[in-house]
């Protein structure tokens, strides 16, 4: 998870110190084999890639290892600071997704961890889809993932605690069992780490989201200058299947590419 609408990004400024113990129980290797995978499917060429809401750096660390030259950005400092302890080498790029600068010409661009559930409105994420299609080479590949329905009836409609080492993570879910499509969604997380006087640092943010249909999604991947060339269910592991099912599967995963003679806004 990061953010980039301004609400979202004051949140992810005090999860930041944080964030990397929050989702110790992410295996990123195996996101970053099956989503690479894919992209090959697709065709892809090349190792110039560039990370849309990079967060800490947690979504493309695997791809250096691989062999890729990275470009991150967020529009949270505070978690670009955490990227930049971990690859002093990478160019990190504080802006907004919904109106990136001209990077390049990367042939990968990604945008990880239901980043793109943090726009509230279709025109946001339109604006997004355009904004990254502007830093794309001619053949360069689009692959980005968005929260489910499921997501939404189940991760944020509990209440959860788990720790790592001396940190307690509070997740106080505000959704629905019975959400319906293009809900809105939200979650309080709350920190409380230990410090070594005995006494914990709190810290708490609100993290707001909303779901987008793949009917939906997909019109606005053409209405940004984009083909749309897969829309794949995500199984628990992190490997893609053929056909999404929203009842089923919390993700799913979309493979785009510049419209061949299209404008691209």
């Amino acid at each position: 998870m990061t953010a980039i609408a301004p609400a979202a990004t004051g949140a992810y400024e005090s999860l930041a110190p944080w964030y990397d113990a929050f989702t110790a129980g992410s295996d990123y290797e195996a996101w970053t084999t099956h989503s690479l995978a894919l992209a090959r499917s697709y065709g892809l060429r090349g190792t110039r890639l560039l990370d849309v809401a990079c967060g800490t750096g947690k979504s493309f660390m695997p791809f250096l290892a691989r062999g890729f030259e990275a470009t991150g950005c967020d529009n949270s400092p505070a978690m670009l600071a955490q990227a930049a302890g971990k690859a002093p080498g990478v160019a990190l790029v504080e802006a907004d997704m919904r109106n990136l600068p001209e990077l390049g010409r990367f042939d990968l661009v990604t945008c990880f961890d239901d980043s793109l559930n943090y726009l509230l409105e279709p025109d946001d994420l339109r604006a997004t889809l355009a904004s990254m299609a502007r830093n794309l080479g001619d053949s360069g590949l689009l692959v980005f993932d968005l929260n489910t329905l499921l997501a939404y009836r189940t991760t944020f409609a509990v209440d959860a605690v788990s720790t790592h080492e001396e940190i307690t993570f509070l997740w106080r879910g505000n959704s629905s069992p019975e959400a319906s499509p293009g809900c809105r969604a939200s979650a309080r997380i709350e920190v409380f780490a230990g410090r070594s006087d005995g006494l914990f640092d709190h810290s708490a943010g609100e993290h707001r989201q909303r779901h987008f249909a793949p009917h939906l999604v997909t019109t606005l991947i053409g209405l940004a200058g984009l083909d749309c060339l897969g829309v794949h269910g995500v199984l628990d592991d992190g490997s893609p299947v053929a056909e999404p099912d929203e009842t089923r599967q919390l993700k799913v995963m979309y493979v785009a590419r510049l419209a061949k003679g299209g404008d691209h806004v």
